[in-house]
């Protein structure tokens, strides 16, 4: 998938909590998000080139618009994802550097995706895990829990099947975790998940 996160909420997405109005059309006619406050996403796009690198290389992932992927851990997620020592602390920020696909490579950069443990009981059913995306230019375009209301929610539906590794993947990466067969999810429409390969919502030619 190469439509941006920006691009996406032309279609009328609400990628913001309690914010109103996700997107503004600009004088050319193409739609960009509007920022949604979240400190630790801002602040993680700003420093995760100086954390625990785990990728030798990127990987391509389908569950995350088919792009290629390399990840980052924080320093308080290096010893439960380095160790296999579950679940992960709070303060774990893990960070998802993407790129897309271009020829079978890795191409323009594309969004940063964001795990962040946060405290026991912010959303027991999901591990406690925060989900946030950051697209390319540094907004925050999508921050929130794996409820059912939130726009995360299909982040932590997905994350579900990894519970094994509290709820993270970590295929390609030098991270010690459980193999985990990953079941084709439920795929709502790509405008509304950044993540889904496809968007069955488009147009029918």
């Amino acid at each position: 998938m190469t439509v941006t996160i920006s691009r996406a909420v032309v279609l009328g997405t609400a990628l913001s909590v309690g914010m109103g109005d996700a997107a503004v059309v600009g004088a050319a006619g193409t739609a960009r998000a509007q920022a949604v406050m979240d400190p630790v996403a801002e602040s993680a796009a700003k420093q995760y080139k100086s954390w625990k690198k785990v990728n030798a290389e990127p990987v391509l992932s389908a569950t995350h618009g088919n792009r290629y992927v390399v990840t980052y851990l924080n320093k308080t997620a290096e010893p439960s994802g380095l160790n296999g020592k579950f679940p992960f602390p709070a303060g774990a920020v893990l960070a998802k550097e993407s790129f897309e696909g271009q020829g079978g490579k890795p191409g323009p950069k594309g969004p940063l995706f964001i795990m962040e443990k946060r405290k026991n009981g912010y959303d027991r059913a999901h591990g406690d895990w925060h989900y946030a995306i950051v697209d390319p230019d540094g907004t925050v375009t999508m921050t929130g829990s794996g409820m059912e209301q939130s726009p995360t929610a299909f982040c932590a539906a997905c994350h579900q099947q990894a519970k094994a590794n509290d709820y993270v993947f970590g295929r390609g990466t030098t991270m010690k975790v459980k193999p985990v067969a990953l079941q084709p999810a439920a795929n709502p429409c790509a405008a509304k998940n950044p993540c889904a390969p496809k968007n069955p919502c488009a147009p029918k030619k």
